[in-house]
Formats: structure tokens, C-alpha cells, sequence
């Protein structure tokens, strides 16, 4: 299944409160780990008062207790309404209490409320309120160690790569445009530089498409500009790390090489291959 920044964010709720399935779930933190976006958007949400995830937890439980329950009467549903409205007006009381209260009052409190755990089961939802130290780290939002280098097999795809928004690119996707690409890494670089230089130098000709594809999500090293894709488990047409390659409209390499070395000298043989194959 494709996974892209619509699916990401239809599903943001359940994979905040961690009810999708296994391999939603698998698929969604993948897709958190390539796309800044999304990235943004699910650390503000993980930035509000923790108590926001306890009330989306309910909502999807009740939700979920509500697909399967028999239908009820319109008096019953409306008792259900009423319950909701004063669910919501104590959670009101619960946040404005906790921001109000004086400092000394805590232990009256605590000897006043008791232990949620012990309260008597009646077959609703618990919504215990349980809050989180605000600078408690989400495991889900904690800097990934890019995993080794997997090794491509033989019938891997010739050519794959994903989007920074997870949109997946073949080669198809390139026809009719010459494609310049090189295979760049945040260890090297040199790589990533003179990537640069060749996207400052042809980036406006109109039929060249430029990319550098990273053969993992690394994030896009300082001052640079260059469109970012990542590899998508493919041979990269046997391109390997920090060398590039000239593809011609037909999708045929028509030169590959070294990305490292003098950028000049790299600039150079670049433009020759590019008039060569007659890229505006």
C-alpha cells in the first residue's frame, strides 16, 4: 500500500492514540521518519497537553463500542449526548483546576480524590487522567539511527525512488526529460557539494530533470538546494554512492561517473555530455 501525506493525515489521530493496525502502523512511522511535513505536524500535536490524548483515546473507543452495538432509541442516544456535553464540561473543570490551583493545595487534593485504579468497573471507557511530564521523550519522535545498507538483489526494481511527501517515482516517471542523478551521502560530503554545483550550473534547462537521491532518509544537509528523493529499495540503474548518472529521454544511461573530485573538472564534463545529447 502507498502511503502518502493525505493517508498520513486522515489516520494522524489513531496512530497518535497507537490504535491502527500493526502494519498501518509500521507503514505510518516510515512515512514520519521521510516527510518533514507530517513530521511538523504530529510534534505540534504531540507538543499539546497530554490530556488531548486521553480525550482522542475515549473518542475512538466509544466510536469503536458504537459500530458494534445494536441501534438504540432517540431517547437513549440523547442521554448519550447529555453525557458527552458533561463529560466534556468536567474535563474543562480538570484543566482550569490544574492550572489554577495554589501550589499548597496539592496534598488536600490528593487526599480528597480517590485512586482512579480503585473505582468500580461499569463497563464504560476509563478516562484516566494520566499527565505525562511535559518533557517526557515520545519514542516515536526520538533521532532513528539510519539502519546499515540493505543489500539490493538481483530482481530488485531497476529504478525507485520516493518523494520527501512518500510519493513513489520510477523511471517512467522521467521519460521524455533528460535525468541527471546522483547518489549522495551525509558521510561524504563532497557528494552532496558538487551535487549543488551541477544543479547551479543546468538546473534551468528546461528539458533536464536533476536529482539527488539519498540511499536512505537522511535530511537535506545545509545550503542545500537540489530536488531530494530517496531510494526505494532499488539498482539505481547500478549507480552506486557518491557517483552520478545521465539518462537520455529514452531512459538509456548515457554516461555515469564519480561525484567526487574537482567540481570544475566535474561541471565540465557534465556540460559536454548535456550538449551532446542536445539538453536546453
Amino acid at each position: 500500500m502507498k502511503v502518502d501525506c493525505r493517508w498520513f493525515s486522515t489516520n494522524l489521530e489513531a496512530f497518535f492514540c497507537e490504535s491502527l493496525g500493526t502494519e498501518d502502523f509500521k507503514l505510518a512511522s516510515e512515512h514520519l521518519q521521510t516527510c518533514l511535513s507530517c513530521r511538523k505536524e504530529f510534534q505540534a500535536l504531540h507538543e499539546t497537553d497530554p490530556l488531548v490524548k486521553q480525550v482522542l483515546a475515549y473518542r475512538m473507543t466509544k466510536a469503536r463500542a458504537a459500530a458494534f452495538a445494536p441501534r438504540r432509541s432517540m431517547g437513549f442516544q440523547l442521554g448519550l449526548a447529555t453525557a458527552a456535553v458533561a463529560l466534556l464540561a468536567v474535563l474543562g473543570i480538570v484543566i482550569f483546576n490544574q492550572t489554577e490551583r495554589p501550589k499548597g493545595s496539592a496534598n488536600q487534593s490528593a487526599a480528597q480524590n480517590p485512586d482512579p485504579s480503585k473505582a468500580e468497573d461499569k463497563g464504560e471507557p476509563s478516562l484516566s487522567i494520566d499527565r505525562t511530564k511535559p518533557d517526557a521523550p515520545d519514542p516515536r519522535l526520538q533521532p532513528v539511527k539510519p539502519p546499515p545498507e540493505p543489500a539490493i538483489s538481483d530482481n530488485a526494481p531497476e529504478f525507485q525512488v520516493i518523494t520527501p511527501e512518500g510519493y513513489s517515482k520510477s523511471l517512467q516517471d522521467y521519460r521524455n526529460r533528460i535525468l541527471l542523478f546522483g547518489v549522495w551521502s551525509a558521510d561524504r560530503p563532497e557528494t552532496s557539494q558538487n551535487l549543488q554545483r551541477l544543479y547551479q550550473a543546468f538546473g534551468t534547462r528546461r528539458d533536464l530533470q536533476i536529482l539527488g537521491i539519498s540511499s536512505r532518509g537522511q535530511d537535506r544537509p545545509a545550503g542545500m538546494t537540489f530536488p531530494m528523493v530517496f531510494n526505494n529499495g532499488s539498482r539505481l540503474l547500478e549507480t552506486r554512492v557518491a557517483s552520478y548518472a545521465i539518462v537520455d529521454k529514452d531512459g538509456r544511461v548515457q554516461w555515469s561517473d564519480t561525484l567526487v573530485g574537482d567540481s570544475n573538472v566535474l561541471i565540465s564534463k557534465v556540460r559536454a555530455k548535456l550538449d551532446e545529447l542536445g539538453a536546453h
